[in-house]
């Protein structure tokens, strides 16, 4: 195994490669211990809460190179490896258990986590593209699809590449873009593989696209030995937060990173954030007292807040960087949302995405990233809150972490 082209490119590029039982591998990137005020002004001067599990500071964390994907069985162990089909329609507990098998130290990525990572990209500019349009990114091209008027010259993605018509036709399986060389000319590649058989409204592309197999700037930073395909393919389910009866609740620090932290619903390691009303700061408190941060639909809008005075409004959205507090109740954001990447740092914070949030009672957990048909609403900063831990929709995949 030490001599595998895998762990030969996992040394080239900094990456570690973990082993299950059967010697099946996992590839995380290796980030390193960080202040939350060096990534962002004006948060603390203190290191940032991913490195921090069960009261000890870690050096690094280890996040998936890759979406927890399936080798071979499908209802088996979820690995973090390149050229497999990400996991989708299966409930975050069970594609939790799913990826605690790939090995010792294994588990599923955290909210704390994902917050580090959209506050690292924020620090150095970093706007990742992926599969938020059946196979390329919306910002970089067109997917094809049949039953469509193709004019001279229009260009279309299939399985990745960009093709440019050399005659006017309208658009059937026959001629499509692979097939049929004297319809189309082959250009540079701007998506992602699918090799998905599932297709939705017309688009031959599928679902979701094979694990790294996007250009670079699928990777963060354009970075090839980074994470691959943040954005798109599927939501990613992030643990340690969740909403509870419109209440926010996490676990202290990154303890959800800790694979035998008890994440079910009844656990008692979910606490409340209650805010203070003279500065940033916050206490972490029993789930269900009084003042605690809430999100709230107010006048057509989701802001935060401290109470929560609609249960009825159903599924309610909105772009990230749009998202405010309520100015009497929560005079001051604490800090601890925006170094989750619940909530922009500041009125300068663009980052991509759109914030989904179910008014309802009840548990509502969180996935990021968007998903294959997103497009302009996928992003860092979006985030799902309006299914269920058992929920199993085809959009819902995960990524693993390991210590």
């Amino acid at each position: 195994m030490n001599n595998s082209p895998l762990e030969y490119l996992a040394k080239l590029y900094d990456n570690v490669v973990k082993y299950d039982a059967f010697g099946n591998p996992s590839v995380f990137v290796k980030f390193y211990k960080m202040m939350s005020s060096d990534l962002v002004d004006g948060l603390p001067n203190h290191v940032h809460p991913a490195f921090v599990i069960n009261g000890g500071e870690q050096d690094y964390i280890l996040l998936g190179k890759y979406k927890a994907g399936v080798n071979g069985v499908e209802d088996g162990t979820l690995y973090s490896m390149p050229n497999i089909m990400p996991v989708r329609s299966v409930s975050a507990d069970a594609m939790l258990e799913r990826m605690k098998s790939a090995g010792s130290g294994i588990t599923g990525m955290t909210v704390t986590d994902y917050g580090f990572i959209k506050l690292l990209a924020q620090k150095h500019g970093w706007v990742p593209h992926g599969n938020n349009n059946y196979g390329v990114d919306y910002r970089d091209g067109t997917p094809w699809k049949t039953s469509e008027t193709i004019t001279l010259n229009l260009k279309r993605c299939f399985e990745g590449y960009e093709y440019t018509a050399k005659v006017a036709h309208t658009s059937i399986a026959e001629l499509r873009p692979d097939l049929a060389p004297k319809y189309w000319e082959k250009g540079k590649f701007i998506g992602g593989i699918s090799m998905d058989t599932t297709i939705e409204n017309l688009h031959q592309t599928g679902y979701r696209t094979l694990n790294g197999t996007g250009p670079k700037n699928w990777y963060l930073g354009n970075d090839v030995g980074n994470m691959s395909d943040l954005i798109g393919s599927s939501y990613e389910m992030n643990w340690g937060y969740r909403i509870m009866e419109g209440e926010l609740q996490i676990l202290p620090d990154n303890n959800a990173a800790d694979p035998t932290a008890d994440l079910s619903a009844s656990s008692a390691a979910w606490k409340a954030i209650l805010p203070h009303l003279s500065d940033d700061g916050f206490t972490l408190v029993t789930p269900g007292t009084p003042g605690t941060l809430h999100w709230n639909y107010v006048d057509n809008t989701i802001i935060l807040d401290t109470r929560c005075d609609d249960f009825a409004s159903g599924n309610k959205n909105i772009y990230f960087k749009n998202l405010t507090a309520h100015q009497t109740r929560l005079p001051y954001v604490p800090y601890i949302v925006k170094e989750l990447g619940l909530f922009p740092t500041d009125a300068n914070d663009t980052t991509p995405g759109r914030v989904y949030i179910a008014f309802a009672h009840g548990e509502y957990v969180a996935r990021r990233g968007g998903g294959y048909s997103h497009t302009s609403t996928a992003g860092l900063g979006s985030l799902a809150c309006s299914g269920g831990r058992g929920s199993t929709y085809h959009n819902y995949g995960g990524r693993p972490r390991s210590l």
